[in-house]
């Protein structure tokens, strides 16, 4: 779990930040000295906006500035889906949905996505290139944008609840977890580093997650955000919403997060990345 690191190491992180040194450099001492890459990228993504004049203080995320949630209502309709908001935060910006797909629209995009599963992979902060990793195991496949009509209608339904246009929208990735499945914790927004500004070349930074739970499980496979203490666990046809970055260009380390290992069945879920503006 990532964690705030000892103030001999925050002086270390301000230096080399008032000296210019490069994040990937920074990145790559922290990880050679012990510090897990999970902690590294906490620490320095919570120093990116630090004041020069006081070096151990953390910038707070600015959330009145962010991408909040902005529906009021119990009840959200979308294209004849009655969604129910189930569950809300609003530091950091979090909303769990019940009904935001129906069960045959989750064994649908199951059926899509059998055919074409591979090992999933992270993004390289080096290159920005995917590559395989142990802290991920599962199996995934994404669709293109519009890809059929059943995508075209969850990428709608998904525009109408966030009032974001379709196009900032990454394709729909689709991830399937067995016995033992995991994602440890980790950001969903690109670090600053050489490889997170190359995947910012493409529309801009991440700004909202959703995770649509395609399946129960019968023991494990929560999705859990470590520094707030919350565990959701997965329930075919609902989804999670969370927001991360606001008009500052600040970034919530809060939304730490991760998938815990799947005790017991088997996890289907798809995600939905948001962009600043249009994914190319």
């Amino acid at each position: 779990m990532a964690q705030l690191l000892n103030k001999q190491w925050q002086e270390w992180i301000d230096e080399n930040l008032r000296r210019n040194c490069a994040i990937d450099d920074m990145l790559k001492a922290m990880r050679n000295s012990g510090v897990s890459e999970e902690t590294a990228l906490f620490n320095l993504s919570a120093y990116q906006a630090a004041p020069t004049d006081n070096a151990l203080s953390i910038v707070e995320f600015q959330q009145e500035s962010s991408y909040l949630f902005q529906h009021e209502n119990n009840l959200v309709t979308r294209d004849g889906q009655v969604i129910k908001v189930n569950m809300r935060l609003n530091t950091p910006d979090i909303v769990l949905l019940d009904n935001f797909m129906t069960h045959a629209e989750c064994d649908e995009v199951c059926e899509y996505a059998k055919s074409s599963l591979t090992k999933s992979t992270v993004i390289d902060d080096l290159t920005g290139a995917g590559i395989s990793h142990e802290h991920r195991s599962s199996q995934g496949t994404s669709f293109t944008l519009g890809q059929n009509v059943l995508v075209q209608k969850l990428e709608a339904r998904i525009c109408e609840l966030t009032g974001m246009p379709v196009v900032n929208g990454e394709g729909i990735q689709i991830l399937s977890y067995v016995d033992g499945g995991e994602y440890r914790p980790h950001f969903d927004y690109f670090a600053d580093s050489e490889g997170g500004r190359a995947n910012m070349m493409q529309g801009g930074q991440r700004i909202i997650t959703i995770i649509m739970y395609l399946s129960d499980v019968v023991a494990g496979g929560a999705t859990i955000f470590p520094e707030i203490n919350l565990s959701i666990y997965p329930k075919k046809g609902s989804a999670l919403y969370f927001s991360y970055f606001n008009s500052l260009q600040q970034v919530d380390s809060r939304t730490l997060h991760g998938g815990a290992p799947v005790i017991s069945g088997e996890k289907w879920i798809a995600t939905k990345w948001i962009r600043e503006r249009e994914y190319s």
